[in-house]
């Protein structure tokens, strides 16, 4: 007898395959369906097509959101916001895959990015500045996140056994000392001594800092 569909399991099945095999190249309906044990069919009543698949993967991780309490200080809400965002994203593989190759058509997502706007819109900010700040914060946040999971993908090589890429990494730290390469050694042991959610936090508010500083000085 086959288990039970409905569209909640089968974003669940997605989810679990992906914490096995984090790369949405890899994912299929027919991959999702063998891990419900159902036929490839039965996922087609519910998801058109991978992408539609994709899309309630998008509004499930938006709804798990913690909306965090505003002070009434754009730069403290901004910044609330995005730490609760990068917290978000590290609950699901894949998250910022998924949300990269999706379309914000949902309403959570659609309201909280309207509730950032608003954010900036009443401090004074014009719409474009609005624009361009809401757009370059994710941006900045997928980064560092893709970043990081790649690095970990290829500390894992090296830990297994890939020579090449350790003699990569030993090239590198070796050009770098060999020919003084001071600041590049400095970013390296920086990197390597701060944690990933604290270099972006910091990363907010160096953006952030400019915010201001460029609200300030439009405002003389």
């Amino acid at each position: 007898m086959e288990p039970k569909l409905s569209k909640d399991t089968i974003i669940a099945a997605a989810f679990s395959l992906l914490e096995k095999s984090p790369t949405l190249e890899q994912l299929s309906m027919r991959k999702v369906a063998k891990q419900l044990g159902v036929q490839a069919p039965a996922i087609y009543w519910y998801f058109k097509n991978k992408q539609a698949l994709l899309q309630s993967m998008a509004e499930a991780i938006e709804e798990h959101f913690q909306e965090p309490a505003l002070c009434g200080e754009w730069y403290s809400d901004l910044l609330a916001f995005m730490e609760n965002y990068y917290d978000l994203y590290q609950q699901f593989p894949c998250a910022v895959a998924i949300e990269i190759q999706t379309v914000p058509a949902y309403p959570q997502r659609l309201r909280h990015l309207n509730q950032m706007m608003g954010i900036l819109r009443e401090a004074g900010f014009s719409p474009e500045m609005t624009h361009l700040a809401v757009t370059s914060l994710p941006h900045l946040l997928f980064g560092m996140i893709m970043d990081a999971t790649e690095e970990k993908q290829l500390v894992l090589q090296v830990l297994n056994g890939d020579d090449y890429l350790k003699e990569q990494v030993l090239h590198m730290k070796q050009y770098v000392s060999d020919n003084g390469l001071t600041y590049m050694e400095e970013s390296i042991q920086f990197r390597r001594s701060i944690h990933q959610k604290s270099a972006f936090i910091q990363a907010v508010k160096t953006y952030l800092d400019g915010l201001q500083a460029y609200n300030t000085s439009s405002a003389k």
